[in-house]
């Protein structure tokens, strides 16, 4: 990037963070929440195997929290839009803490399964929440900015937790780590609730109103949709399979499968202001295509990784089209939807992602213990590119509809 086209990027995205001052307070709230997220990720199925789950079971686990996500996505999303958006995502925030620490009080293998249903629970509730209030927030013009802004504080935690989280759980346990993510999400919390203004005033008010469809581009929503699922069906099988494929098949220590995860959450910190920032100008559809795309091959790369160095690259590959599709995504589903019914529609997309995330850890952990530890990076890029197909032939760039 030439000087001048860095000063620019900068100038711009300090523009938007100016003078959206609400959207400072919220990238703030969110980046203490991931970090705290970001703590465990990396190392829950390490977590659930001292507890002697099997590699099914494992993807029960995760598929779990993706079952109550998606149980709660779309509820969250309707009452979002009628009672307003600051309500939710607290509560469910509070609801993250308490959940962290009795994770780290966990002594059975049925604590998990319970705990990790309510996590997806509170997730469904909070992180399309807090999507839509960013989205609220800015113009039309300015979205893609916003979202990459935005995305990128979520990354920002998810890069500095696992690094903090492998150290936490070599020097005393695992469970200090979830104690410590416990303690991020109540600050979060905390945060919101005195630092973010309600982002829909006229929640409460009886002068909503009322809009006949969710979004004049049907199709467009259809396709972020399949293209959603699709994503999330990888993230979800990735997630799960690649802290033990890390362990079982390369020998890498939990400090090494943190820094891994933690090179994911820096490439998608860096990738996504920068194409946040072009999709504003350029368009949204290319950087979701050609993200998508790069994430696909990413992640069947992983199947070629022999140790720690190729195993990094594979994945900041993948992370490197994960982050350049995100901020398009989020801005492009956002500002197809009239505000009034910005919660309902982000429900719907969330739903489909959240549906993903539920059968690709199964589907996953299935193929890991009966045909082989390859296969699922394999299957995942695969289904990317369906996605990737859906995306060419459904969507376009919309106009301004508020």
């Amino acid at each position: 990037m030439h000087t001048h086209t860095a000063m620019s990027f900068i100038s711009e995205n300090y523009r938007v963070l100016k003078e959206y001052r609400n959207l400072v307070e919220l990238v703030f709230a969110v980046f203490v929440s991931m970090l705290g997220f970001g703590l465990i990720m990396p190392l829950f199925p390490l977590y659930a195997d001292q507890f002697g789950a099997t590699k099914f079971e494992l993807g029960i686990l995760t598929s779990l929290f993706a079952l109550t996500r998606l149980l709660t996505s779309y509820p969250a999303g309707h009452f979002m839009d009628k009672i307003g958006r600051k309500r939710i995502i607290t509560f469910g925030l509070f609801v993250y803490a308490i959940n962290m620490f009795l994770f780290g009080e966990a002594t059975q293998l049925w604590h998990l399964y319970a705990l990790r249903a309510l996590q997806g629970a509170a997730s469904g509730v909070v992180w399309p929440t807090a999507t839509v209030m960013a989205a609220d927030i800015v113009r039309f013009e300015d979205r893609g900015k916003a979202m990459g802004i935005f995305s990128m504080s979520w990354d920002l935690g998810m890069a500095f937790g696992p690094f903090i989280g492998g150290i936490i759980s070599d020097l005393f346990s695992m469970a200090y780590s979830f104690y410590v993510c416990s303690i991020m999400a109540f600050i979060s919390a905390v945060l919101i609730l005195i630092r973010v203004k309600e982002t829909v005033p006229h929640a409460k008010s009886e002068e909503i109103v009322v809009r006949e469809k969710l979004t004049p581009y049907k199709i467009i929503l259809i396709g972020l949709c399949i293209a959603a699922f699709t994503t999330a069906f990888g993230m979800g099988l990735t997630i799960t399979m690649l802290s033990i494929y890390a362990k079982e098949i390369l020998g890498l220590s939990v400090a090494a499968i943190g820094i891994i995860f933690g090179f994911r959450g820096i490439t998608r910190l860096f990738i996504k202001p920068i194409t946040g920032d072009l999709s504003d100008k350029y368009g949204k559809r290319i950087f979701l295509i050609l993200g998508r795309t790069l994430s696909s091959l990413g992640t069947m790369l992983i199947t070629l990784a022999n140790g720690f160095f190729t195993l990094s690259f594979s994945v900041i590959f993948a992370a490197l089209g994960t982050g350049m599709g995100m901020p398009a995504s989020d801005a492009l589903v956002t500002s197809i939807a009239y505000k009034e019914t910005r919660g309902k529609v982000m429900g719907i997309y969330s739903t489909l992602r959240n549906l993903g995330l539920l059968v690709g850890p199964l589907v996953g952990g299935w193929i890991y213990e009966n045909i082989d530890a390859k296969t699922p990076f394999i299957l995942c890029g695969l289904v990317g590119f369906v996605g990737v197909i859906a995306l060419f032939f459904t969507i376009h760039d919309p106009e301004k509809i508020e």
